[in-house]
């Protein structure tokens, strides 16, 4: 596996541990936003090892900033922070 792919690889991993953290500990309203964004996350992840992520060419996102920041509170969130790693790196390096 490339460099940039297990890279990209632990910061899907990363959010995804949040995701389940934030499961345990919040509100049951959260808990569909949740879901959702940990599924993307899961199918970027199976997308990127069976090489059909599609490149970002430095101009795409994967929306998941968007997502996130439309229901998540506060803003400076570890999730919010982590998706925006992974949307960074993904414009940047693949």
């Amino acid at each position: 596996m490339e460099t940039k792919i297990e890279e990209f690889i632990k910061l899907i991993d990363q959010a995804s541990e949040i995701i389940e953290q934030m499961l345990k500990d919040k509100q049951p309203e959260f808990s569909a936003p949740l879901k959702n964004v940990n599924s993307a996350l899961k199918s970027i992840r199976s997308n990127t090892l069976n090489g059909q992520l599609e490149p970002s060419g430095g101009i795409s996102t994967l929306g998941l900033s968007h997502e996130v920041a439309d229901w998540i509170e506060p803003l400076d969130s570890p999730l919010l922070k982590a998706v925006g790693a992974i949307e960074e790196y993904y414009q940047k390096h693949l």
